[in-house]
């Protein structure tokens, strides 16, 4: 009986236990889903420290919550960090749709500087299964007029208007881009557009601020005035229309200009998306001295949010106080606290905490180019290299910095950067594009074989790649057995190919098989032979071969801005 008690004891207690492990999921279930709740109704108030705390609790529990990771893109993109990126990209992996990819192109044209390669590229991925979206020929028109390409942008609004007519924007987008189109007539159209829509559109506000900036761009003061007092008479008028406003005023000389700024500067209180605002607009219109004082009479626990101290970087920066930069940078270094870039969830760039926390590549970085422009070498170096580190495997972040570099003229530190994320992150095909065309225009051999070499690790089906690595071997003679065989194996899986043809030519050449390499090219079309690549290899040949006025002909076609430095030896050598 006694036995018999003891067992049942333990199956009760077996059963318990069951019972608690099974009910672990429901209970984690239901603290996600009210962490989503709460995060949702903070976004809903405005209180973006709480619904990003909510958030990254939701993340802790579930990496894969795509509407957390969506709230986290859109705290990221409010407190303009780089990190939005990282957020897009993951949504666009856990759900793979086309809208998703959509936002990570429009995020990398946010994020990214000219010439927005990862836009392109991801623009361009999505070209055939997204060819009839409207919203894809939107963003590829953004993308094309942040390269100056207005011919193209408005091709792309074209489509956009034609997959989507009921949507006015499109047409109001490209209604924009033929104002200022050389043909009058084209342009008069473009005007009578414009007024039409103005009258019977819903988007007359938006209306109203693309003929603000079209006045203002004419300097047509006056007519940016009128069109202004409409806009600023509609309910749904914002601060960035008031901005404007501002702006205006300024270009007129007009004497209530202080009292409209000062009148704005108190309305935003304590926002510190306003504030940021705000003093972005002072700085852009050369009143960073005024900026600052205004930024340092703020409330000292909004001065320590994220957003009013990039807006004090960029007033220092305006006025090139570099040592004031690096002082006022210094100031949270004891207070920065453990990094958190390992832990993708916890990012939280709007928290007030007196912290830069996962920005503090950020903090890093401008202190790096205070030291820089004070000429302090080595320590720019160190606060560089510590940026890089606080980024980590962050591609916001990391491109965020290339950007940087890039801007600040730091050559060695962007070519770092972008084998950091080549290395790091081998679906990102614009970091190896931007390596290829950097040494291309550098003329680089040694930075070309390099490049080739992971391109070809990458992709061991990227012929290109491969008979450009074994090319480049043999011109700086890097293990030239592995560059023969890898040639011939080129050749016999493309033997069509001219450039592979004059490679594996070239390599039979080095190996003393001059007549071999000849008949290999002697196969191909003339045309392909006087191709200024396959023509320097060709008549190499054939002077090697003893027909040196022959050689001649090939040797003037060769002759060719983008040849290396190495070829350009070879050349010379041979042609003598």
């Amino acid at each position: 009986m006694k036995k018999i008690v003891i067992i049942a004891v333990i199956a009760a207690l077996l059963g318990a236990a069951g019972l608690w492990v099974l009910g672990l999921p429901a209970y984690r279930h239901w603290k996600e889903r009210r962490f989503m709740e709460r995060a949702k109704e903070f976004m809903a108030k405005g209180d973006y420290r709480n619904a990003s705390l909510s958030v990254r609790q939701t993340l802790a529990l579930n990496q894969r919550n795509v509407d957390a990771w969506r709230i986290q893109a859109e705290l990221a993109e409010l407190s303009r960090s780089p990190q939005v990126l990282d957020c897009r990209r993951r949504i666009a992996e856990l759900a793979p749709t086309v809208e998703n990819k959509l936002m990570l192109a429009t995020a990398a044209i946010m994020v990214q500087g000219s010439p927005f390669t990862l836009a392109a590229q991801t623009l361009s991925e999505l070209r055939d299964s997204a060819n009839d979206v409207a919203n894809y020929h939107a963003v590829a028109a953004e993308l094309a007029l942040k390269l100056d390409q207005p011919a193209q942008a408005a091709a792309e609004f074209e489509a956009a208007s034609r997959l989507d007519p009921t949507n006015q924007i499109h047409q109001i987008n490209l209604a924009v881009l033929h104002l200022h189109h050389t043909n009058a007539t084209v342009a008069s159209e473009a005007r009578a557009t414009l007024d039409r829509l103005r009258a019977n559109s819903p988007l007359g506000t938006e209306l109203l601020r693309w003929l603000v900036a079209d006045s203002l761009s004419k300097n047509d003061l006056p007519t940016a005035q009128r069109f202004c007092d409409q806009l600023l008479a509609d309910p749904k008028a914002t601060l960035d229309d008031r901005l404007l406003h501002l702006t205006i005023l300024q270009e007129a000389s007009k004497p209530e200009l202080a009292a409209s700024l000062g009148a704005l500067q108190s309305s935003a209180g304590t926002n510190a998306l306003q504030i940021y605002a705000i003093s972005h607009w002072m700085t852009l219109h050369g009143k960073a001295d005024d900026a600052l004082r205004w930024l340092a009479n703020v409330p000292g626990k909004i001065q320590a949010h994220h957003l009013v101290r990039l807006a004090l970087v960029e007033s220092y920066m305006a006025r090139k106080d570099w040592a004031g930069l690096e002082a006022f940078l210094d100031q949270t270094a004891a207070r920065r606290g453990a990094a958190r870039r390992d832990r993708p969830g916890a990012t939280n760039p709007v928290a007030d905490d007196g912290k830069w926390g996962d920005l503090e590549f950020m903090r890093l970085a401008y202190l790096s180019h205070a030291a820089a422009e004070q000429k302090q070498e080595l320590a720019a170096e160190a606060r560089w290299r510590a940026a890089v580190r606080e980024a980590g495997d962050q591609l916001g972040p990391l491109t965020f910095l290339l950007g940087r570099a890039g801007a600040w003229g730091q050559a060695e530190a962007r070519e770092d950067l972008l084998w950091i994320i080549a290395q790091r992150f081998p679906r990102e095909r614009w970091a190896l594009l931007e390596l290829e065309r950097l040494y291309q225009t550098a003329h680089n051999t040694r930075g070309l074989n390099r490049l080739y070499t992971l391109k070809s690790s990458y992709d061991p089906k990227d012929f290109q790649a491969k008979n450009n690595l074994a090319a480049t071997s043999m011109l700086l003679k890097f293990n030239l057995p592995a560059a023969h065989q890898l040639a011939k194996e080129v050749y016999l899986q493309h033997p069509q190919e001219a450039i592979v043809a004059s490679t594996y030519a070239y390599s039979l050449h080095l190996q003393g098989r001059t007549k071999e390499g000849l008949g290999v090219l002697e196969k191909l079309q003339p045309e392909a032979l006087e191709t200024p690549a396959v023509a320097l290899y060709y008549g190499v040949l054939l002077a090697a071969a003893g027909e040196t006025t022959k050689a001649q002909k090939f040797f003037a076609l060769a002759k060719d801005p983008g040849l290396l430095p190495e070829e350009k030896t070879l050349l010379a050598r041979a042609g003598q």
